[in-house]
């Protein structure tokens, strides 16, 4: 009897990588555009940053619990069927987001459709974390991201403007643009479905036996709470990253240029530090860029002059997204299966689903400088709890390049 383990890792041709970032990031516009959003909400239905941070959270939370389940099931659903479902839902939800009377049913919309864009998110993730070269597949996407990032910081001040242009049509309010523009990209992502793969069902077999795959590292799980705990404190100042510009008083186009320039910026750090999490090991890179999240913390949430937010907030704002390559390639390494690669959305959608709430709280209770802080603390536990994961990737990539 013979044990053979069948190679899982996919092959990702270049136009299939393209489309699987085309899908995830078209159908996944709304949640990059998360700081807009909110601030559309607010000025759109006269709420306060914790009315319309609500939204945003419930938005995320869908996004985080679906994410979570179809992490699951990646393996065992057809791909093209889930992105063909899920993105007919964005596309109706954020058509129907547009005519909503209130508050409640606008956060049914949202609910709805992050219920749809996790789906999405986590069976791009699944695919992507088979990849043979892990780093750089993380790395393309993220930088994509970048990119898309700051497609919408350019479209999106000009999008909550919309209104005052079409007199008399369906876009009647600040928010309703920003659906307007998320249904627009949403259809153009149902074209590119047919060019992604379809990966084959994860097989762990043993010939002569009902061996099962083997289950994902409980540190991987608690590591990915730690990376939950990071996106929770970054949320405290992210999400309100437009509420902090117009404090200073800063003009909305002036905040979406800055936005611009932390997405010009993080396209060339996701794939450098693609480069770097392929050459070498991931705890330095990593050790070093929560140093500098803790650092610049203070100095995005309450900025003592323009000139310090033009400096802090970009590279702040796009910090958190160039670590992904590295340590989702170390989750692979500790993971092959995917599985923790396919989870990790939710892990890091969640805490954006309370951090709009709770750092809603916190600045009407304290000011921004109390997120500030607050975001130090998420910082450091984070970075406590991922260690073990990223150590132990470590080690497993030494056993892989020793002779």
């Amino acid at each position: 009897m013979s044990n053979t383990v069948t190679d899982n890792r996919l092959d990702l041709s270049t136009k299939q990588l393209g489309a699987l970032i085309t899908v995830m990031l078209f159908g996944f516009a709304s949640s990059l555009g998360a700081a807009f959003n909110l601030d559309a909400i607010a000025v759109s239905f006269n709420a306060g940053n914790d009315g319309a941070g609500n939204i945003a959270s419930a938005e995320l939370f869908g996004i985080a619990v679906s994410s979570l389940v179809f992490a699951q099931l990646s393996t065992r659903l057809n791909a093209h069927r889930t992105f063909t479902v899920a993105l007919s839902v964005v596309i109706i939800m954020n058509i129907a987001a547009i005519f909503v009377p209130g508050l409640m049913s606008l956060a049914i919309c949202r609910l709805v459709s992050g219920l749809a864009l996790g789906a999405i998110i986590a069976t791009v993730m699944a695919s992507a974390g088979r990849s043979r070269t892990p780093e750089m597949t993380f790395a393309w996407i993220n930088a994509c991201m970048a990119g898309m990032s700051m497609v919408l910081g350019f479209l999106l001040p000009r999008a909550l403007s919309f209104h005052q242009i079409e007199h008399g049509g369906i876009v009647t309010s600040e928010s309703d643009g920003l659906f307007f523009v998320y249904a627009l990209f949403a259809i153009i992502a149902l074209f590119f479905i047919r060019k992604t793969p379809i990966p084959k069902p994860i097989q762990t077999h043993v010939e002569g036996s009902d061996a099962r795959p083997q289950k994902a590292p409980i540190s991987g799980w608690i590591s990915l709470v730690g990376l939950a705990v990071v996106f929770l404190g970054h949320g405290f100042i992210g999400f309100f990253f437009m509420r902090i510009g117009r404090e200073i008083p800063l003009e909305v186009t002036t905040i979406g240029y800055i936005g611009m320039t932390a997405s010009g910026i993080g396209i060339f750090i996701a794939l450098g530090a693609g480069i770097v999490g392929a050459k070498y090991k991931a705890k330095i890179p990593v050790g070093i860029i929560f140093l500098i999240l803790i650092i610049l913390a203070p100095f995005v949430a309450s900025p003592g002059s323009p000139i310090v937010f033009f400096l802090a907030a970009p590279l702040f704002i796009f910090l958190p997204m160039s670590m992904m390559p590295i340590y989702l390639g170390a989750l692979a390494r500790v993971d092959p299966s995917g599985r923790l690669t396919a989870s990790h959305p939710a892990f890091a959608t969640l805490p954006g689903a309370a951090a709009p709430a709770i750092g809603g709280y916190l600045a009407v209770n304290g000011g921004f400088q109390l997120n500030g802080w607050a975001a130090i603390a998420c910082t450091i536990i984070g970075a406590a709890l991922m260690a073990t994961t990223i150590f132990r990737a470590d080690r497993i990539r030494t056993m892989e390049e020793s002779p």
